[in-house]
C-alpha cells in the first residue's frame, strides 16, 4: 500500500505542472503575482491588479479598464514604468506610493528572482 501511495504522489507531481514552468525562472518568479495580475495579451477579464503585459515603458497607472488609486495616478504623472521602478515597487509598493491598494507582495524576494521577473515581463506573452 505504501509503495502505491508514493508512486501515485510522484505521478501527480509529474502530471501537475507544465514542463516549461520549471525551466523558466521568470515564470516561476511571476507565480507570486498571478493571483492578482496577468501577462496575457488578449485577456479581457479584469483581475484585482492590472494586466502587466507590456508594462515596461508603459505610462504608470494607464492600463485601460483598471481603476487606479488617486495616489498612484498622481505619482505616475509624466512617468513610465522602468525596470528600476518595478524593482522598487515590488520591494514595498506602499512605501513607494502611500495610499496604493497593492500591499507588499509575498515575493519575489531574492535579487535573482526579481531580475528573472523583470526579464519575464519584457517578453511578449
Amino acid at each position: 500500500m505504501r509503495k502505491f501511495v508514493i508512486a501515485s504522489g510522484a505521478l501527480a507531481l509529474l502530471a501537475g505542472a507544465p514542463a516549461h514552468a520549471a525551466s523558466d525562472p521568470g515564470e516561476r518568479a511571476f507565480s507570486y503575482c498571478f493571483s492578482c495580475h496577468s501577462v496575457e495579451a488578449n485577456q479581457t477579464e479584469i483581475l484585482s491588479g492590472p494586466n502587466l503585459n507590456g508594462i515596461i515603458g508603459r505610462p504608470i497607472a494607464s492600463k485601460a479598464g483598471f481603476e487606479y488609486t488617486p495616489e498612484l495616478k498622481a505619482f505616475g504623472q509624466g512617468k513610465a514604468w522602468t525596470e528600476a521602478l518595478i524593482l522598487e515597487w515590488i520591494t514595498n509598493p506602499r512605501m513607494m506610493v502611500p495610499g496604493t491598494r497593492m500591499e507588499r507582495p509575498p515575493g519575489p524576494r531574492a535579487p535573482a528572482e526579481r531580475t528573472a521577473l523583470i526579464e519575464y515581463l519584457k517578453k511578449a506573452h
